[in-house]
């Protein structure tokens, strides 16, 4: 461990035992002043503070907004850091996947305005959240606890969805113009972001235009060195036009996201190219008595990656590498709600289809190609029915059935190691010789049952049963390599065409108390088994040997069906203080073991917790913020992953609207140039001045940050 580092790690861990202890203590004693008071809480409402960054949203979601001044980092995802229980897998700047209690990949349903989008890449480099950059959001929603049947399909580990800046109706025909310019940069990646809306609506129509742009360097940590290659460069722009008619409404939307050259050192490969064609169109309605709402979608992603332009090129030529993927999918839902019993009913029905094609060549021998996946395709039709409603005074109830028909299948697949090795000959024989059909017919349910005595508290009890079929990597990875979708352990993996799908059980309990003083607690606990969970084990087939073998792995690994389980709990707190002060923050903790075997499971988020005091005024705001998280020594052997020790950062950060239309945000992350690496931040590939290959990529070092926004 370097002076530097000891030196920053000692002041930044004295600050977090107590960053933890402060908010409990005045927590009680403003819980116990305000029990011992004489009102009843429906008589005087309680106070409700408005945290910035954070919107009040749906029941049973979190919403998170990127005008919070932390995360301050390029990738949308890093906004799960502020919901509890939520989390980021990263693999480069641009390339987050959601964690939600342990789950992270396709297990989490990610919607990004209300369309889900299939991953150009078999390495997730382009996760749905990429096509979310920050200054296009407007806020990410996150279903706390298990998420509902109406969330989706395949939502096994919870659901999130991101929802972009838009354009609205206004009163009257007069058009009424408006729109939202934002610009920032930071130190430590020398980055600019730009981006904004411009639009205009009336009473019937509404349009938008808006756009924005992102360039960063190799990132800057805290011994001085940097960290290659994550330089990024993203750019998107659209526009959309809706017409509204008495109670319909139609709406139109187009994005073009141009990814260029990004890095992504816990990959194989890095980014190069990431052309993405993204439309929507839409429908909003009352017909009779029923609220109809439908949707369809298509995205056209073109992906290029390779291992030599970014990074320093392999010595030997014909190590060089260029992956060119292509996902073509498109997504429908129909939905209609209607009061039934007291209470909402939906039902609706939806799709998504995908189609998946990934080649792999070398610029320095043309006659070298892989077909790493040949139409490989999943479709899956969907239909459910929930309803949601009071069943007596102070006890709610949602209930819900969704059953899913999932259709997979690829074609042959073909390549030169397997006309050049016969083991790599025999396993592309076997796949292709394989019936690679596979259908599956899947069933969740979920109840939730709530009480709420007063109107300042809630808890909630639920129950459900969800399900996730493989994915195609999982399915149709005929060749062991090190596509993985973004596992990025540095092993290799085949797939396997027979897995069955996952079928998980899961319970969990939450109480959500408000008190005066904006005092709020919310504490979540949960306890999940999952069956035929899919997880890469040791292959005992000989030719995958053999053939990872000649790749740089004798230990490859096959996704297999074990048994998992997870459990764990998160908390949600905050109060109004004395002095125009304001806390607020999250503890989270999450433990995922096998149960067939005695070993953790991968990846997996150590205890950690975010605490905020903000001292807050009419026009400018001070923040004082720490982020914390224990050691991780709960981690997978079958991955060969590494644990990780405790780190704790200070960000210091505040905001000033000198006039109504412009908000000013500066600040300092990582105040005291902690060296740490966060245990979810992937293993580097590439040696730089600030990481070696084979170890932890560690996170930024000292960074002044500064942003504008003007509306209009």
């Amino acid at each position: 461990m370097s002076a530097s580092y000891q030196r920053g790690w000692v002041r930044a861990r004295a600050c977090v035992p107590g960053l933890i202890v402060i908010p409990f203590i005045v927590t009680s004693v403003l819980v116990a002043s305000t029990a011992s008071a004489d009102h009843d809480p429906e008589d005087e409402p309680s106070e409700v503070i408005l945290v910035k960054g954070q919107r009040p949203g749906p029941p049973g979601t979190f919403v998170a907004a990127p005008d919070r001044a932390t995360p301050n980092e390029p990738d949308a995802t890093k906004l799960l850091k502020l919901i509890p229980g939520g989390d980021t897998v990263s693999n480069g700047p641009l390339t987050g996947q959601v964690q939600y209690r342990g789950m992270f990949g396709d297990r989490i349903s990610v919607k990004v305005d209300d369309t889900y989008i299939s991953p150009g890449g078999p390495n997730w480099m382009d996760a749905p959240l990429h096509y979310a950059p920050r200054p296009l959001l407007d806020h990410l929603e996150m279903d706390l606890g298990i998420a509902s049947v109406s969330a989706g399909a395949e939502s096994i580990g919870g659901s999130a969805h991101a929802v972009l800046k838009s354009s609205e109706f206004a009163e009257g025909e007069e058009f009424v113009p408006s729109g939202e310019v934002e610009v920032g940069g930071r130190v430590a990646d020398k980055s600019f972001i730009g981006g904004g809306i411009l639009s205009a609506g009336n009473e019937n129509h509404r349009a938008h235009f808006l756009g924005s742009a992102e360039i960063g360097k190799d990132f800057r940590i805290g011994d001085g060195g940097r960290v290659k290659p994550t330089e990024y460069e993203r750019y998107q722009y659209g526009g959309g036009y809706g017409f509204r008619y008495e109670e319909h409404e139609v709406g139109f939307d187009y994005r073009y996201n141009d990814t260029k050259d990004s890095g992504t050192p816990a990959l194989p490969m890095d980014i190069r190219v990431v052309d993405t064609h993204l439309g929507k169109i839409d429908y909003g309605g009352q017909l009779g008595p029923v609220r109809v709402d439908t949707i369809f979608s298509l995205t056209d992603v073109d992906h290029v990656m390779d291992n030599f332009s970014l990074r320093d090129a392999p010595a030997d030529n014909a190590d060089w590498r260029k992956n060119s993927a292509e996902t073509r999918n498109y997504d429908w839902s129909l939905a209609g709600k209607m009061d039934v019993l007291g209470g909402m009913l939906e039902v609706g029905v939806d799709g998504h289809h995908a189609n998946h094609d990934a080649l792999v060549t070398n610029p320095n021998n043309a006659m070298f190609f892989v077909e790493m996946f040949d139409s490989a395709k999943k479709d899956r039709y969907g239909v459910w029915v929930e309803w949601t409603g009071e069943v007596v005074d102070h006890w709610d109830l949602e209930v819900g059935v969704r059953t899913t028909r999932i259709e997979m299948d690829s074609d042959k697949v073909d390549g030169t190691p397997a006309d050049m090795m016969l083991p790599a000959g025999r396993l592309r024989d076997a796949f292709n010789e394989a019936d690679r059909s596979r259908n599956e017919d899947l069933v969740d349910a979920v109840v939730k049952l709530g009480f709420a005595p007063q109107s300042n508290l809630r808890m909630e009890l639920s129950g459900g049963r969800k399900t996730r079929a493989p994915s195609y990597v999982e399915r149709y990875g005929w060749l062991p390599t090190q596509a993985a979708s973004g596992l990025a352990d540095g092993n290799n993996y085949v797939g396997d065409i027979g897995l069955d799908p996952e079928v998980s059980y899961e319970v969990a309990a939450e109480v959500r108390w408000d008190g005066k003083q904006g005092i709020h607690l919310t504490p979540r606990a949960f306890y999940k088994r999952v069956y035929d969970y899919i997880q890469g084990t040791p292959s005992e087939e000989n030719d995958v040997i053999m053939v990872s073998t000649n790749n740089d792995d004798d230990t490859p690994l096959q996704f297999s069906n074990v048994d998992a389980r997870f459990y764990g709990f998160d908390l949600a707190y905050g109060a109004g203080l004395p002095w125009d002060l304001q806390l607020d923050g999250t503890l989270s903790y999450v433990r995922g073991k096998r149960v067939d075997i005695n070993d953790d499971l991968y990846r997996i988020s150590p205890l950690r917790g975010r605490t905020t005091l903000t001292y807050d005024q009419d026009e400018w705001s001070v923040s004082i913020e720490g982020m914390y998280a224990a050691k991780q020594k709960k981690v997978s052997d079958t991955n060969g992953e590494d644990p990780s020790d405790s780190w704790g950062i200070l960000n210091i950060y505040g905001s000033w609207e000198p006039m109504e239309w412009l908000g000013l945000t500066a600040g300092v992350n990582n105040v005291t140039d902690n060296d740490y690496h966060d245990h979810l931040a992937g293993i580097s590939r590439v040696s730089s001045s600030g990481v070696d290959a084979g170890d932890a990529i560690p996170a930024p070092g000292v960074s002044f940050f500064a942003r504008a926004v003007g509306t209009f």
